[in-house]
This record gives structure tokens, C-alpha cells and sequence, in this order.
């Protein structure tokens, strides 16, 4: 009774809403400060080095040949603010003194600018370009006209049940209208922050919605490429590119709905990485190992 009293009432919903936001607000404000107070990161030749904490100290390294991706992330506060997070992909991991750490996150907020400057400073060998190509206008059609499943078990389950949201008889419809509407405005948001470039030997993907992944990595890092098409994808000259790195765990990304064309251009700059590897042969002794 009691619950359904709070929830007959809007002004008390929209009170325990703010004090519910408030209150998750201050706590990760105190959880960022304890975690990431007092930061300092350094590097020399071959390895970058972060210490960070207030209460329990944290110091780790990363060996700068084992990187094998760049990750730059920013939600839409971020965005507003100017802010993006910067991560590894690391194929030994972080070193903490003997343990291996699985978090790979340098720092949650840096000037965008800044972050670029670091990773300029910190890893010569990568380049991050802000000249990327956009998807074609039949990229937008196939991605709002793609069924989405969650989108057909909620309305169905709304269906089913028609709850009587503030004693609304119909407001199951009205809540399955905000799901269309919101699912519309993230692929919309998606097409448009989606971007692609290839250079001669490095490859950048930038996705997501409200929350934007940069991601950057060099062909010779890149252990697996990968196309694929589907039905609509095939009818449109379409397909999806994935890459692999290593990493623990194993880094897949990529981007679907590009154009066939830079697919089959996506293929050729991955077969050049024969010329990035070195393979040192042994000499042959003559002796043969069973």
C-alpha cells in the first residue's frame, strides 16, 4: 500500500528521482577522488608509468610494445564538458609490482586536446587523425529500418501485462511509444558520430551513440580482419569490417554498414601488414625434433 501510495503521487516520485541522482552524484564524486587522487604519470622509452590513490595507492606500468590498441571514450556529459577518458589495449597486461591488472584505463578525465597531446608524447608511434569519413545516407535507412529485439520482447511483455503506470489505463502504449522514440534517436545519434580511416599503416574506428568510442590501432597489431554481409546489406553494397588484437580479454572492433568498397580497401590494407612484421629465422642445423 504504501508503495503504491508513493508512486500515485508525482511530486513525491519526482523528489525520490533528484534525491536518488544527488546522492549517486556525490558518491561518485567521492569514488573518483578516492580512486584517482594525487595522479602522476610518467614514461621513458619503453614504458609509461601511473601512479594514482588517495587512501590505497595504486602503481603500475605499461610496457609501450605491448599496446596494441588506443581507446578514447567520452559520454555525452563528457562531450559537453570537453572531457574524454583514455584506455590500452594491452597484450601483457598492466604490471602492478608482480600482479597483472585488468583495467586499463590511464586516466577518466582529460581535456580532449590533452589527451591527444599525451598519447602524442607518451606513444610517438601511434597517430590519431581528425579527417574521417562519414557513412553513406543508405547506412541510416538500413540501421532504422533494422528490427531491434529489444525493442519486441518489451513491447510484447508491455503487452502482456499493461501495467497501469500513475493510473493510466493506456500507459503501456505510451511507454512502448518512448522505447520507439529512444531506440530512433540512439541509431540516428550512432550514424552521425560514426566515422572511419585507414592510413597506410594505421586504422581508426570512432562509434556509439551517447557514448563515443575512438578507437586506434597499427596493422601490425592487428591479428585478424574480418567481413561480413547480410541480406540487406548485400542488396544496399554494404558490409560490416571487424578487427582483432590482442588483449586480455581479446579486442574485436569495428563498424557495420560501410560501403563494399572500402570493405574490399579494408582487405588490401591488411594484407600489407606482411610488410610491417619482421619473422627472424633460424638457421637450419640439420637436426629434425619429433
Amino acid at each position: 500500500g504504501l508503495i503504491n501510495k508513493l508512486a500515485s503521487s508525482w511530486w513525491i516520485v519526482a523528489v525520490i528521482i533528484i534525491v536518488l541522482i544527488v546522492a549517486s552524484t556525490i558518491f561518485g564524486l567521492i569514488r573518483t577522488y578516492v580512486k584517482y587522487g594525487k595522479y602522476e604519470i610518467a614514461s621513458d622509452a619503453n614504458h609509461i608509468y601511473i601512479n594514482r590513490g588517495v587512501i590505497d595507492e595504486t602503481a603500475f606500468s605499461i610496457a609501450k610494445d605491448k599496446v596494441q590498441a588506443i581507446e578514447i571514450e567520452q559520454s555525452m556529459i563528457k562531450r559537453l564538458l570537453g572531457l574524454a577518458e583514455v584506455k590500452l589495449t594491452s597484450a601483457g597486461g598492466l604490471r602492478s609490482g608482480e600482479e597483472a591488472l585488468e583495467k586499463n584505463t590511464l586516466y577518466p578525465f582529460l581535456p580532449v586536446n590533452k589527451a591527444y597531446e599525451m598519447i602524442s608524447d607518451m606513444l610517438p608511434s601511434y597517430t590519431i587523425t581528425t579527417e574521417m569519413t562519414r557513412l553513406p545516407t543508405k547506412s541510416l535507412w538500413l540501421r532504422i529500418l533494422r528490427p531491434s529485439w529489444f525493442w519486441l520482447l518489451a513491447i510484447g511483455a508491455l503487452f502482456y501485462f499493461k501495467p497501469a503506470i500513475f493510473n493510466i489505463e493506456q500507459s503501456w502504449i505510451i511507454v512502448s511509444a518512448a522505447l520507439l522514440v529512444y531506440l530512433l534517436i540512439a541509431r540516428l545519434f550512432d550514424f552521425f558520430h560514426t566515422r572511419y580511416a585507414i592510413n597506410d599503416h594505421f586504422i581508426q574506428f570512432k562509434t556509439g551513440a551517447f557514448t563515443t568510442s575512438l578507437f586506434v590501432s597499427k596493422r601490425e597489431k592487428v591479428i585478424k580482419a574480418k567481413i561480413t554481409r547480410n541480406v540487406l546489406q548485400k542488396r544496399l553494397g554494404l558490409a560490416s569490417i571487424e578487427t582483432t588484437n590482442r588483449g586480455n580479454p581479446v579486442r574485436h572492433s569495428g563498424i557495420d554498414d560501410v560501403p563494399v568498397e572500402l570493405a574490399h580497401l579494408f582487405l588490401q590494407w591488411y594484407r600489407g601488414r606482411e610488410d610491417d612484421i619482421t619473422v627472424e629465422k633460424q638457421p637450419y642445423s640439420g637436426e629434425t625434433c619429433s
